[in-house]
């Protein structure tokens, strides 16, 4: 049976096919080559466009077909679509790439595919600019995040849910000495001083999902102490089906170092009007009694049994009340230095000349370190000589005989001058560490507890600073610091 075609089935196949693809959700276009006389593509002729195409590059397909590329749609040519398009056409290799097409409110993006057709090539234009603004925001965010991460002040963590580091900022990476690699190697629970501190706040975490604000005292890399202020949020991991953390840590050091230094100087201000109060009501009775033990003194018959021993009793105890009267008086107001500009070193040594006898007796060994590129500094020398005279014998006392070694060394510590004092004694525990400062502490049996008081007196008199470190059975070392600026 011989089949026999309508004379317009061509045609309606035609209307058919375009009907079908102008119904299609992407822009449709389609081109021939035209060439040159050595056969190289020199430019493309329109033989096809859909409705969502004409409305991408906003003509209408009579004002298109049969004409060329480059006269008809100039953007193609700017952006370089046509070069590519051509590539394909002449070479057969099917391309795919995103093309930012601009537009007279704002800019759309679409996935540009192109394959060869014939002596020509076929261009799928898709819309993909909501999912492109979309990306873009997401990449804005988290730019923006990063952004936030990276240069925060302070330090940010994240770790997993048995913490250890997964990821950690630069301010957290400097403030603690530790590099990237290091941390990831660790878990967050090596940075605090105190294993039951961080179980503490493991706890208060893991058990309400966050913590705020939870003060704690973390140590870097060389052992030095930090008070923080830590805030932590957990957050749930998808791939892990478990609990993350992200955290902030606060490094509060500086302004607690101030606050205990302004503590202090207001206690030291008070002790200064308990003194001057004492001073004022002791010393007149005191006078007087001194005054009227001498009197007794000539009164009484020498045959009197034990009277001597009485008077020496009696004077002996009045010279002491005299003494420790002068000694807080002198502890807690603020020395009248003769500053003289004069290097560090030398006035060192000569402190340690008055304290060598005593370590030879002992057989103590002195180990110094002097830096010899310090430049001079505004001292007053007899009051640094009493400040550093003090540490040195409190550092002999605290040392057993033939044992002990004291150390002094001087050299430059960030911005400052150091001025170090260490021992091997028997330390001290962290309890009496925090009142070492305070008036009337002391762990001497004999002691007043103004000696440490007056050596911080001296030191702030300088506009230096003192702290220290020490532990049980290891010794103690102080660290003065001295700012040459001033």
């Amino acid at each position: 049976m011989i089949k026999r075609f309508h004379p317009n089935q061509k045609n309606s196949s035609e209307d058919l096919l375009r009907s079908i693809l102008d119904s299609a959700f992407n822009g449709i276009l389609s081109f021939r080559s035209i060439r040159d006389e050595q056969n190289q593509i020199v430019d493309l002729q329109w033989i096809f466009i859909n409705d969502v195409a004409e409305e991408i590059v906003g003509r209408h397909s009579d004002e298109l077909l049969g004409e060329s590329l480059k006269e008809t749609v100039p953007f193609f040519v700017e952006s370089g679509m046509n070069v590519r398009l051509m590539e394909v056409a002449d070479h057969g290799t099917s391309l795919s790439f995103e093309q930012v097409y601009p537009e007279a409110q704002h800019l759309r993006w679409f996935q540009i595919s192109v394959v060869q057709l014939g002596d020509g090539c076929t261009v799928t234009m898709q819309d993909i600019t909501q999912f492109k603004e979309a990306t873009m925001e997401v990449q804005s965010r988290e730019n923006k995040y990063q952004r936030l991460f990276e240069e925060s002040i302070d330090g940010i963590f994240f770790v997993d849910h048995d913490f250890y580091f997964l990821d950690a900022n630069e301010a957290l990476i400097k403030g603690f000495g530790y590099t990237l690699e290091e941390l990831k190697q660790m878990s967050f629970s090596l940075l605090f001083e105190s294993s039951e501190e961080f179980e503490n706040w493991r706890g208060q975490l893991q058990s309400v999902g966050r913590n705020e604000e939870f003060e704690v005292t973390l140590i870097d890399r060389v052992q030095g102490m930090k008070y923080c202020l830590v805030n932590c949020v957990s957050i749930y991991d998808a791939d892990s089906k478990q609990d993350n953390y992200i955290g902030v840590i606060r490094d509060m050091t500086k302004r607690k170092k101030a606050e205990l230094q302004l503590l202090r100087a207001e206690k030291l201000s008070m002790t200064g009007k308990l003194a001057r109060t004492i001073a004022h009501e002791v010393r007149n009775p005191l006078t007087n009694l001194s005054l009227a033990l001498e009197q007794l003194k000539d009164e009484i018959d020498e045959q009197v049994e034990d009277a001597d021993l009485y008077f020496t009793i009696i004077s002996r105890n009045t010279e002491r009340i005299g003494k420790l009267i002068s000694d807080l008086l002198n502890s807690s107001k603020p020395k009248e230095l003769q500053l003289e500009k004069q290097a560090l070193n030398p006035l060192v040594r000569e402190a340690l000349d008055l304290v060598r006898d005593r370590l030879h007796l002992q057989s103590m060994s002195l180990v110094e370190g002097y830096a010899d590129d310090l430049p001079d500094l505004s001292l007053d020398t007899d009051q640094l000589k009493i400040a550093l005279t003090n540490l040195f014998i409190n550092a002999i006392e605290a040392m057993k005989e033939e044992q002990g070694q004291l150390k002094v060394a001087t050299y430059w510590f960030e911005d400052k001058i150091c001025l170090e004092i260490g021992d091997n004694g028997q330390g001290i525990s962290k309890v009496d560490q925090h009142q070492l400062f305070e008036p009337f502490f002391t762990g001497k049996k004999e002691g007043t507890g103004l000696g440490l008081t007056t050596v911080q007196n001296i030191v702030h008199s300088h506009q230096g600073s003192i702290t220290m470190d020490s532990e049980l059975g290891e010794g103690t070392t102080f660290y003065i610091y001295f700012d040459p600026e001033l």
